[in-house]
């Protein structure tokens, strides 16, 4: 939780800060990625009126494997910050009926939770695939002695082999 104490003291006032938030491991596009140290928020809020202006930069290391060879990936992530939080009373939110398209950002009292932001930031600026490198090969499969069969036994181990033979037969009729 992010402490505005400041803000709401000095309306208008650009306030520098510094958050750590604890990003949850997650499990996205088939691929487990971890976030072991705390992602670090650096920026300045204000309150304007009744929101809660943020500005400023995430930045956390993502921990994966690599697509190709399936070593171990730290991929940093910085992320651009600027979002409005809009002050509410904690009973007219409770009264309103939720509205499960519409996205917001609220808070109520001197404290605002940047948790479920963070997170979304971060995953956000995720690559789709993680490499070790540009250049990364892959794992090299050591090569099996019964791939190098000769081409006839090959065809006549194919599921199709009878359809080809039939085929070949129509042809030349």
């Amino acid at each position: 939780m992010l402490d505005i104490t400041a803000a709401i003291k000095a309306p208008g006032t650009a306030i520098p800060f510094v958050h750590k938030e604890a990003l949850e491991d997650t499990h996205i596009l088939g691929e487990d990625v971890r976030f072991p140290e705390p992602a670090t928020i650096k920026g300045v809020f204000r309150l304007v009126d009744e929101a809660l202006v943020i500005k400023g930069r995430l930045s956390v290391t993502a921990h994966a494997h690599c697509a190709r060879c399936l070593q171990p990936v730290a991929y940093k992530v910085s992320a651009p910050l600027d979002e409005s939080f809009l002050r509410v009373n904690p009973r007219a939110l409770a009264e309103e009926p939720e509205d499960p398209w519409e996205e917001k950002l609220v808070f109520s009292g001197s404290r605002v939770d940047l948790s479920s932001l963070a997170h979304t930031l971060a995953l956000l600026e995720l690559p789709i695939r993680f490499l070790c490198s540009q250049d990364c090969q892959g794992q090299q499969l050591p090569e099996d002695p019964q791939d190098q069969q000769p081409e006839d036994s090959l065809h006549e181990a194919h599921p199709f082999e009878a359809l080809r033979q039939l085929y070949n037969k129509f042809q030349e009729e």
